[in-house]
């Protein structure tokens, strides 16, 4: 979690891949275990979670993983797969889902990215994640930015 903590890290992180524009929109999510489960899920999407920096040319993603049995993700106890790096063009964005994760729960909100090739992130935030201080601002602008 050290590599990730604070908002300059991770603003060096995607400095070193090239996905850093002129508006930038960082924030961590996890997968949706609910949602991609499997051995194809974890084929497909290696992760338990990512840190997502939504750029004016589409969205880049770390993958992070966490050690060990997952029974139920934390963000403080994942690390960086740096050699997890994906970037989605905003062309091949199909379309972009947000709501609330649970019924009663506005505190946590679904994430789904749909790709124009059939692949879908399905993810989750939270909109205040105690160790990560720029997560609750650069998620919300996110989901207004999805209204």
């Amino acid at each position: 979690m050290e590599e990730f903590n604070e908002l300059q890290k991770v603003i060096n992180l995607f400095q070193s891949v090239g996905c850093y524009g002129n508006s930038n929109n960082i924030f961590i999510a996890c997968k949706d275990m609910r949602k991609s489960s499997g051995l194809v899920g974890g084929m497909e999407y290696p992760f338990e979670g990512v840190i997502i920096n939504q750029t004016d040319n589409g969205i880049g993603m770390f993958y992070l993983k966490q050690p060990g049995l997952v029974l139920t993700q934390n963000v403080s106890k994942m690390v960086l797969d740096k050699n997890g790096y994906i970037f989605i063009p905003n062309s091949d964005i199909k379309k972009i889902k947000i709501k609330n994760y649970a019924l009663l729960n506005s505190k946590v909100k679904s994430i789904t990215i749909d790709i124009i090739d059939g692949r879908s992130y399905k993810l989750f935030a939270r909109l205040n994640e105690k160790d990560i201080p720029y997560q609750n601002d650069n998620l919300q602008r996110f989901i207004n930015s999805q209204l």
